[in-house]
């Protein structure tokens, strides 16, 4: 007689997706490393961590797809919840690897970023990279606090994201020396937010 699925209680779900999460986090150290450095072997790392992100989801949503064909009426809700929520982290890993492609043209084109744009690239790498932490936090206890805290500043980030782009976008001049600088910090303002707001949707389906 086949085996009946384990329980599809959410909570217990979550946590098959916490080492994808901290995936993620090197994903971003390695961006973080290559945008202030220039660093080659840094971008090649962070391609690697993508299809390490690949490799864990894969096995995930096979079995996932399993166990929505054999499960009681009862608990598809939750593996429905649950398939969203690894989609999610899915094009999260996407748009962080896609961090990459501006952190090259900065490095190319050697484009100098205003002081006050790094100083806010760099803190939105350690701002996320935080969220990242308090996600594996969320999935092992899906504590009330902790989403409130995401769910308040993050939205707050992305707003910001979105204010400060707006901003070069209107008044956008590259000056001598700064070839394309401008447009490499909208594209990364632009990653950052679309990475947020799969945050948010994260967190969100777990309230």
């Amino acid at each position: 007689m086949a085996e009946k699925p384990k329980s599809a209680a959410l909570p217990n779900r979550l946590q098959e997706l916490c080492p994808t999460v901290e995936n993620l986090k090197l994903m971003l150290l390695a961006a973080r490393h290559a945008f202030n450095r220039h660093s080659q072997a840094k971008l090649e790392e962070i391609a690697e961590l993508r299809e390490d992100t690949v490799l864990d989801l894969d096995p995930i949503f096979e079995k996932l797809e399993t166990d929505l064909a054999r499960c009681p009426e009862a608990d598809k809700p939750d593996l429905l919840k649950f398939k969203e929520i690894v989609s999610q982290v899915e094009v999260m890993a996407d748009k962080i690897a896609k961090l990459a492609e501006p952190i090259r043209q900065k490095g190319n084109r050697g484009a100098i970023l205003a002081d006050k744009d790094l100083f806010f690239v760099n803190d939105l790498f350690s701002q996320v990279t935080g969220f990242m932490s308090t996600l594996v936090d969320i999935f092992h206890i899906n504590d009330a606090s902790l989403k409130a805290y995401v769910l308040n500043e993050g939205t707050k980030l992305r707003d910001l994201c979105f204010h400060n782009e707006t901003d070069h976008e209107t008044n956008m001049m590259d000056s001598p020396g700064q070839a394309g600088a401008w447009s490499v910090y909208i594209a990364l303002l632009n990653r950052f937010r679309e990475i947020l707001g799969h945050l948010l949707n994260i967190v969100k389906s777990l309230e």
